[in-house]
This record gives structure tokens, C-alpha cells and sequence, in this order.
């Protein structure tokens, strides 16, 4: 490792003196030193709003003492207690260490949003009742670790930085997110005629940053962007690294970046994070599952006297968590559901919406009976989303 450390900071082992090639000692353990410097708006008050969520609190350091200019990051940790161990709310973590780190001394810019999600984790703030909260002090730390070529933390270099506070700071919002809710943001290509349709479209989950869409498919050889209906504030594309299913890409956020190509057929999920403004692509494939076995879940309706009969009985496929009906015919003007045996577990029906042949159309707990307004003979799909349920009727 220190070889490793050594060719990265392009140090090369000859017969001249330590002074000009310095090598790095490791510590054993963390050290403690005083390199974070006072903020200009450390006795400011500071209210953070959802206006003023993209803002930063500016903060600036000097680089410990390695005994050389190193690659440093430096991540941000924050507290309401200035010991960092004592929670200031039973149950709740004591501190919160940001997701993202900063490699310039000069440039330590936590995003408000970030510093706003992790005292509202400190405090557990989960109602609206709960905000705004009284103004009190937050206390701020770094984490200083040498970076190697594969921006892994070189061990023995971690520093903790003196604690220095923000003396009044107030959470005015409530930062917790409902998961499941539209973004404006979608996955756009060959697959959906480069639509900005519902099916496609990224859902909030528990996470600050991080959208998905829980399941797709698409062909190999396929064309995609990650955009906005208008193709305007956000229109994301082609990175300078391979794009590859199963690993993260960064996404391009340049004038009208290019297209990305999918490998090979994929199923599955697909997580869109973003933070510190860069925009980061996930498709995890499915997991596999064993097809043909019953699900004890039906297609009932006027079809088949609104019986649960093996013939409108949903089997699962080789996907996890998606199951379906291969061939079954319903007229027109006839209503049907989604329910078990008993119309106890599964009582699944019409949303406000019409079907499309084709498209995931979305289905409503106890909702009324759907109706086509066409005859229909196909396959059909049922499948989980983000904690709802929906069936593609395909012919």
C-alpha cells in the first residue's frame, strides 16, 4: 500500500534524499488535529428553508500534516452535541456524516439540503408539527483521509478536524420524504418512443436524492436519456465512462449530451441519485425467480362469473415479483379485479384513469371494477412499484 501511495503521488524510489521523495507513515489510529478554520457565518443565525435548500454554508481548512501536499477529501460531520456522541434525542443518531465530500480547502461547501436532512435525523423530526424548531447550536467536524488512485481512503490517514459551531441554526420544513411520488423526471428512449409517460417517469423513495423506477424493460441495443417532459433544466446522457447494467454511471449533464445504448435485454430496477449536482444511473437487474407457480392471486370478473379459477389464476415468471396470466379474452363493457380467493390480502381495481393496451395502468386498493371499452385478448401482467400495484395488459 505504501508502493501504491508512493506512485500515485508520482514519488519514485531512487538514491536521493527522504526530503525530496517523502514517504507517508501511517497511525494506527485516528489523530486529532485543528485544521478546520471558524466560519465567517459562524454567529449568524441561520434558518434553513426549502428556498435555500441548493445554498451552502461556506467553510474553509488547511491540510494536516502528512508531511507532504497530498490528495485530500474531506468529508463533513455533523452534530447537535459538541462531544458528537451524545444524541440530542433519545433513539436518534448523535451525529451525521454528509454524502458529499470536498477536495479543496479553500472550497468546503456543505449543501443546505444535505445539513437540513441530517438534523432533522438528530432531532427526528417526522411531522409538521415539529417544525420550525427552536434555534440551537450545530456543531461541525471533518474527516480528513488521503486518497488513493481508486479513490479509496489510504489506512492510517484519518484525521478528525477541532469542532467548530454554527451557534444558531433552525430546520423550518419538514425534510422527510413520501416515498412513491412523481419527480417530473423521466427515463426517456426507443423503449417509449422518447415519451415522457407515466410508467417511465422516477418515484421518491425514503432517501433524500435518490428516485427509481422499480421496474422495467428494455432491449438490447435500446437508446435512452434520463430528461424532464420539456427536455430543459434536466436532459442527461452519455458519460465518458462505459455504461454497464449491475454498475453506477455518472450521466452527462452537458449541451445535449448523447444517447446511451443498453447492452444487452435487461429487466428491472432503475435508481437515479443525485447530489452535489451530478447525476448518478443504477439498473439493477431482477433478481430471477422460479416460473409457473401459483400465486394464489386472480383475475376476477364478469369474464368468469367473478370467480378465482385456475385459468385466471396470475403464475409467477422468471422474474422476481412479477406474474402473470398468458391468455385470457374480456369483452368490452364487462368489469373485473385483481383479488385473492377470499378478496381479503388482494382486492385491487380501477383508478380514475383508462387502460392502455401496452402500458402499466395503476391499481387502487378496494377500488371499483375496471372496464374496457374494447374487446381484449392477450397476456396480462401484474407487478409491484414502489409499493403499488399495477397490471400491463399486453395483446
Amino acid at each position: 500500500m505504501l508502493a501504491a501511495l508512493g506512485g500515485m503521488l508520482a514519488f519514485s524510489a531512487c538514491t536521493e534524499s527522504k526530503d525530496d521523495h517523502p514517504v507517508y507513515d501511517p497511525h494506527d489510529q485516528v489523530q486529532q488535529a485543528d485544521f478546520l478554520n471558524i466560519p465567517e457565518m459562524a454567529n449568524t443565525a441561520i434558518a434553513f428553508t426549502p428556498q435555500n435548500a441548493g445554498g451552502s454554508l461556506h467553510m474553509t481548512c488547511s491540510q494536516p500534516d502528512y508531511g507532504f501536499a497530498a490528495p485530500v477529501k474531506y468529508e463533513v460531520e455533523v452534530s447537535m452535541s459538541e462531544d458528537f456522541t451524545t444524541p440530542a434525542v433519545d433513539g436518534m443518531p448523535a451525529s451525521v456524516v454528509l454524502g458529499t465530500s470536498f477536495t479543496d480547502c479553500a472550497e468546503i461547501n456543505p449543501v443546505n439540503g444535505e445539513i437540513a436532512t441530517a438534523i432533522s435525523d438528530m432531532l427526528g423530526i417526522d411531522s409538521d408539527e415539529k417544525v420550525p424548531t427552536p434555534y440551537r447550536p450545530l456543531y461541525v467536524r471533518l474527516i480528513a483521509n488521503i486518497q488513493t488512485v481508486g479513490s479509496e481512503n489510504f489506512p492510517g490517514s484519518t484525521y478528525v478536524s477541532n469542532v467548530v459551531s454554527f451557534k444558531e441554526v433552525s430546520l423550518t420544513y419538514l425534510t422527510a420524504i413520501a416515498p412513491g411520488q412523481p419527480t417530473g423526471i423521466f427515463l426517456r428512449g426507443g423503449m417509449n418512443d422518447w415519451g415522457a409517460l407515466p410508467a417511465w417517469e422516477f418515484l421518491t423513495t425514503a432517501e433524500a436524492g435518490v428516485t427509481e423506477i422499480p421496474e422495467v424493460t428494455i432491449a438490447a441495443g435500446t437508446e435512452f436519456k434520463v430528461a424532464d417532459s420539456g427536455w430543459a433544466a434536466v436532459n442527461l446522457g452519455l458519460g465518458d465512462a462505459e455504461f454497464k447494467i449491475n454498475e453506477p454511471y455518472e450521466l452527462n449533464g452537458g449541451n445535449n449530451p448523447g444517447n446511451i445504448v443498453m447492452p444487452a435485454d435487461f429487466t428491472g430496477t432503475v435508481t437515479l441519485t443525485e447530489k452535489g449536482g451530478k447525476y448518478t444511473i443504477l439498473f439493477a437487474a431482477a433478481e430471477p425467480d422460479d416460473p409457473g407457480q401459483p400465486t394464489g392471486v386472480y383475475l376476477r370478473g364478469d369474464f368468469n362469473g367473478w370467480g378465482a379459477d385456475a385459468a385466471s389464476e396470475f403464475l409467477t415468471t422468471n422474474i422476481k415479483n412479477t406474474w402473470k396470466i398468458d391468455a385470457i379474452s374480456i369483452e368490452a363493457g364487462t368489469g373485473f379485479k385483481v383479488a385473492d380467493a377470499n378478496w381479503a390480502d388482494y382486492d385491487l381495481g380501477a383508478s380514475d384513469l383508462p387502460v392502455v393496451i401496452g402500458e402499466p395502468y395503476e391499481l387502487v386498493a378496494k377500488g371499483g371494477n375496471i372496464v374496457l371499452d374494447a374487446p381484449f385478448s392477450g397476456s396480462v401482467t401484474l407487478s409491484p412499484r414502489g409499493g403499488k400495484f399495477y397490471i400491463t395488459l399486453s395483446e
